[in-house]
Order: C-alpha cells, then sequence, then structure tokens
C-alpha cells in the first residue's frame, strides 16, 4: 500500500468533487441521483479500507459489488415507498442500516483476508471483528479530526493574508467547487495515517476499553436500581408513560451491551474485572435481556391499540435483536470454555454478522419498515372504515389515522387510502385534504359558551371573556373536543401576581396551561406565563371537580403556581 498513498488524497479530491456536483448541479432525476450519490459514498468506503487488502481484482470486485448493492437497496425503497411523503425516522434508518451492513461488510472482508497487526491473531476469527470494527470507526474519527484541523487553519491563514492585502482568498477557497475537494483530501489524508499507523491504535482501543470497563459496573447499577423501583411499585407509571419509553428502555439494554462491545474489544487479560468481579459481572448479564423484553412488551402495548408505524417497526426489529444478542452473550459468558473476555469476544463476532445481515434485511423491499406500517394499519382501518362508512361521517381519529397514512407512509400509504377510496367514496375525503389536515385537530372548533368558567363570581366582565375565547384561546379551542364530542376545556379566572385583577388561566387536555392577562392599557388580551404540570399527576375529571369545589390555591411568585386539589401547576422560568 504504500505505492499508493498518493491514491489516498486524490481519490478524496474526487469523491469530494462529486458530491459537491451531484448535491448542487446533477441533471439526474431523484431516483438516479440520490441513489448514485449512495454509490459514490459507499465505493469511497470501501475503496478506502478494502482495496490493497487481497489482490487487487477480488478487491475492486468486492468495492464494486457492496456499492452497488446499496445503491440498488436505495432505489428499490424510493421505487416502493418513496421520499415525498414519509418522515425523517424511515430516511434516517435506511441510511443507518446501510453504514452498518456495509461497515461490517468490510471489516468481514479484512479480518478473513490474511494476518494483521491486531491485538489478536485474526485470521478468519470472528472474535477479531471486534477489534477491527474499533480500528475503523478510529480511523473515521481521524478522517473527521484532519478536516476539523484543516479548516481552522486555513481560516487562520487567510485571514493573516487579508493583512497584507490578500482579501479574496477565503472566498475563493469557501466555493463549494474548492471546499469540497479539500475536506474530502483532509478526510482520506486521516483515514490514510490511521491506516498506516495501525500499531498507533491498539493503545487508543485499549484506553477505551479500560473507560468502558469502568462505566459498565456503573450503568449496570443505575438498571439494577431501575428495576427494583420497577418492581416496587414503578411499573404502572411506566407503562403509563404516552410516547417513546420503549426507545429508552430499549436503548438501555443496548447501551449496556455496547458498553461491555467496548470493553472486551482490547487487551489479552484472561478476566474482565478479576476473578471474583467476573462473577458479579456474568450475573449482570441478564438485565440486558429483561430491559429488551420490557422494549418489546411496551411496544407491543401501542402496536395492538394503535397498530405498526415506521418507528414501532423499527423499535421491533432493535427490540428483539437486542433481546436474542443479549440472551447470547449471556449464553457464552456462563457457558465458556475458555476466558471470558475470549468467549464474549468471539460471540460478539458472531452478533456483529447478524447485525450486519438484519441491518441489510430490515429495508428489503416489502419488509421495509414503511410497507409494514402502511398494511398494519390498512388491516387495522378496514374494519373501523366498514362500520363508521355508513354513517356518512368519520369519527375524528379515523380522520387522523387516514391522514397519518396520507402524510408519513409515503406510495404503500397512498395506495391504501386509495382502496378505502374506492370500497366507501361517499365518507371518505379526498388526498390533499387528508394531507392538509393538522393531525392535532380533535374536530370543529367547539362554541365559546360550551367551556366552564370557574369561579362563577369572577370580577371579569362576559363581554372581555368572550373577547379572550373569540380572541387569543381560538386557536386552542380547536383541541377542546375528545372523540365523543365533550368538552375538555376550562378556564380559571384568578389574581395571580397581587394587582387586584384576574388572570385567565386556559386548561385543555395537556399538562401545561396558557396564562392571560387583559391589559387595559391596549385593550386586548397578552400571554404572560404558562403553568407546567407533571404529567404522572394529571387528572381531568378530579380537576374538574376540584374547580367546582373552589380548592384553588395560589403559590407565590408572582404569576404564581397553582394548586388545584393535589396538583401543583407550575410556572414555566
Amino acid at each position: 500500500m504504500n505505492n499508493r498513498h498518493w491514491m489516498f488524497p486524490l481519490s478524496g479530491a474526487a469523491y469530494g468533487l462529486a458530491f459537491w456536483y451531484l448535491s448542487s448541479y446533477a441533471p439526474l432525476d431523484e431516483y438516479a441521483l440520490t441513489s448514485l450519490m449512495t454509490f459514490v459514498a459507499s465505493l469511497a468506503f470501501c475503496s478506502w479500507f478494502a482495496v490493497g487488502v487481497r489482490n487487487l481484482r477480488d478487491d475492486v470486485l468486492f468495492t464494486l459489488g457492496v456499492s452497488v448493492l446499496a445503491a440498488l437497496q436505495v432505489l428499490s425503497f424510493q421505487v416502493f415507498v418513496g421520499f415525498d411523503f414519509v418522515t425523517d425516522i424511515p430516511t434516517t434508518g435506511l441510511l443507518v442500516c446501510q453504514a452498518i451492513w456495509v461497515g461490517i461488510a468490510v471489516a468481514v472482508w479484512r479480518i478473513w483476508a490474511r494476518p494483521q497487526t491486531t491485538v489478536l491473531p485474526n485470521h478468519r476469527d470472528r472474535g477479531a471483528l471486534v477489534p477491527e470494527i474499533w480500528s475503523i470507526k478510529l480511523s473515521l474519527a481521524f478522517g473527521l479530526l484532519a478536516i476539523g484541523i484543516l479548516w481552522p487553519l486555513l481560516y487562520a491563514l487567510t485571514a493573516l493574508l487579508e493583512l497584507v492585502g490578500l482579501d479574496q482568498i477565503w472566498d475563493f477557497i469557501a466555493e463549494g467547487y474548492i471546499g469540497a475537494p479539500l475536506s474530502g483530501v483532509a478526510f482520506a489524508t486521516g483515514v490514510l495515517i490511521a491506516q498506516e499507523k495501525a500499531n498507533l491504535l491498539i493503545p487508543v482501543r485499549q484506553v477505551i476499553g479500560v473507560m468502558f470497563r469502568v462505566l459498565y459496573p456503573i450503568q449496570a447499577c443505575g438498571l439494577l436500581v431501575f428495576l427494583a423501583v420497577a418492581i416496587l411499585g414503578g411499573w404502572e407509571i411506566l407503562i403509563a408513560q404516552d410516547f417513546g419509553v420503549w426507545w429508552t428502555v430499549m436503548a438501555a439494554a443496548a447501551g449496556l451491551s455496547y458498553l461491555l462491545f467496548g470493553a472486551v474489544q482490547a487487551g489479552e487479560a484472561s478476566t474482565l474485572f478479576g476473578k471474583i468481579g467476573d462473577r458479579i459481572f456474568r450475573v449482570t448479564l441478564w438485565m440486558a435481556p429483561v430491559f429488551a423484553a420490557i422494549a418489546i412488551y411496551t411496544i407491543w402495548l401501542r402496536v395492538a391499540d394503535y397498530g405498526l408505524t415506521p418507528s414501532r417497526t423499527y423499535g421491533i426489529w432493535a427490540a428483539l435483536f437486542v433481546l436474542f444478542a443479549t440472551i447470547w452473550l449471556s449464553v457464552a459468558a456462563f457457558g465458556r470454555r475458555q476466558s471470558t473476555p475470549n468467549a464474549l469476544r468471539q460471540t460478539f463476532g458472531h452478533i456483529g454478522i447478524c447485525l450486519a445481515v438484519t441491518a441489510f434485511v430490515v429495508h428489503l423491499p416489502l419488509l421495509d419498515p414503511v410497507t409494514m406500517s402502511a398494511r398494519s394499519q390498512e388491516a387495522r382501518l378496514t374494519e373501523k372504515l366498514g362500520a363508521e362508512a355508513s354513517s356518512s361521517e368519520l369519527s375524528t381519529r379515523t380522520l387522523n389515522d387516514l391522514s397519518f397514512m396520507a402524510t408519513r407512509l409515503g406510495d404503500p400509504g397512498i395506495a391504501a387510502i386509495a382502496k378505502f377510496t374506492a370500497s366507501y367514496p361517499d365518507a371518505m375525503p379526498d388526498l390533499t385534504a387528508l394531507r392538509d389536515r393538522n393531525p392535532n385537530d380533535r374536530g370543529d372548533m367547539i362554541a365559546a359558551d360550551r367551556i366552564p368558567i370557574f369561579p362563577a363570581t369572577h370580577k371579569v366582565p362576559s363581554d372581555l371573556v368572550d373577547e379572550l375565547l373569540t380572541g387569543p384561546l381560538e386557536f386552542y379551542r380547536r383541541f377542546c373536543r375528545d372523540d365523543t364530542g365533550a368538552n375538555l376545556c376550562s378556564i380559571l379566572l384568578i389574581d395571580l401576581d397581587g394587582d387586584g385583577r384576574e388572570e385567565a388561566v386556559f386548561f385543555i387536555d395537556e399538562d401545561y396551561a396558557p396564562v392571560y392577562r387583559y391589559a387595559a392599557e391596549d385593550s386586548e388580551w397578552v400571554s404572560v406565563a404558562t403553568l407546567q404540570l407533571d404529567p404522572n399527576d394529571r387528572d381531568r375529571a378530579q380537576m374538574q371537580r376540584d374547580l367546582e369545589a373552589g380548592a384553588v390555591d395560589v403559590i407565590a411568585p408572582r404569576y404564581s403556581d397553582l394548586k388545584i386539589g393535589g396538583q401543583h401547576w407550575r410556572q414555566t422560568r
């Protein structure tokens, strides 16, 4: 590879120029452009890490094969799903999964080629996949570091030259056709240095391993406390969370496993934490599968009620993989025939290969998260539409679900809506109306006179209250209906700042409440604060009873907090 050093910065400049041209001026349609950029990115990565490993013919064939396969996967996603009416979750997921399987494929290609300079002999040794992955990540980090050094240096030099009258250099360098190749040269040079000085990466990996060995027991203790609290009564609070709890729980399991992945990647010691420490460590391995199982359960609760969405589909894939991977690690640690670090390295090598296969399969045509979500929502809504179409008026929740399909599930969602329209032409709104619909809208604006005002003996004139409801609160009144059409909102008129004039606190079915004060000098209501409630304390029915009973206390300071019954509404400060 010494004779080809010049190819790294040259290829970096070429790839940088290609990216600049494709993103700015390429006369291609969207399909070809996105796939071509994927091909260029994969080609750059593989040419820097896979070429020069075996003979040139095999390396080039591998590089072209992986790059073409990655581009075809993006093209198939565009054909079957499209990028127009999907959120960032599927597109980001596609990018992340491609980075995973391409990166691991290159790492496998490198370790199965010939013995290399790593901590362990790695000829066809799956355990060597762990340090090899870390070496690739560190090489990429050196590339980013080189870019981070280059641009401040160039800026400082151009600022110095400006002192002697050369004031156009920075403008020239900052042009895309110059800046992109320069960044490519810097990145490729950083990768080259890391590749050529591979022996220097070994102590860096060992430092990372030591750090992760310190962090692992800290994380394990935190998860143990979490599980203890859940067993002693926190389980109901966990399940009652509205959104995202499964991501948090699954991230805890994946994070613990990733710390272990870093802890075992370097060093040839026979134990991780000492003989006694390893016995305790093996007991902690059961926590990650438990967290993964909790994540699967919490996802399933949402799927049973609302069907699949792209984020839930990714969550299921990830949680299932983490569950089986962590069980595999536990079995390897307890049933080992070799030292604990070696056993775990071998297991992580197998898990890495399985992760690459899973990351590739997740976005195969008809198995991608968007298509699976569209099928799930179609099956769920078919029965609901059949029951509601006879009344020629769909419920607010059904309309919101259809709007979700029209705006976030790409071509599969649009195809499902076309089927609904063909089956129920009188009840279904058109596609444009569904896309324009506010997903938080709970129906028509509720009448102002249906919103109760507390207390009944308030001092604010009724015409000013009507002005508030038809002015600043008009937007909020769109969210005052539940699925049955009942009112969810109320107004509390109370003096919060002790000036003898009552402010208006508007409660909706959320954990926040805006506060308004009538400014007599401007003859208008103005927003002065927002009160926030702990979501776990929210009980709308109980609060309504407390308001009717007058169980309201003012808590200083100015624009004070409120205490309604046992609920404490805190001002956001």
